[in-house]
């Protein structure tokens, strides 16, 4: 009976911890990020851009679903270009959901700043 017991209480001990694995996966893997800086590299073919930020270098990672602003594509982005973008990590990419000057993304953070103290 104890090692049944034991047994039990072993496996619920390794659920959880599995279980909190998975949950803080999903939260990182949901969490907008931001970079704004010049563009250091872009890569039509394999879909990235890469901007130089405080922080060092970060690759992004376009889709279709991508939003750039002002109606422009990847295509439109050179290096040396002024730009900020919201992002996310997915499968260790980082995903680009949004990329737009930095002028663009002030005014989107205040927005939201507004909104949050409403």
């Amino acid at each position: 009976m104890k090692k049944a017991l034991a047994i039990i209480v072993s496996v619920l001990i390794v659920l959880s911890v599995v279980g909190l694995s998975f949950a803080n996966d999903k939260k990182h893997s949901t969490k907008g990020m931001y970079v704004s800086g010049e563009v250091t590299a872009v890569d039509a073919a394999a879909n990235t851009l890469t901007i130089k930020g405080k922080k060092g270098e970060v690759m992004l990672t376009t889709t279709d679903k991508t939003k750039f602003a002002e109606g422009k594509t990847l295509a439109d982005v050179k290096v040396g270009d002024k730009l900020s973008a919201k992002y996310s990590e997915k499968d260790g990419n980082m995903m680009a959901w949004k990329v737009m000057t930095k002028k663009e993304m002030k005014k989107m953070k205040k927005e939201h700043k507004e909104k949050e103290k409403e």
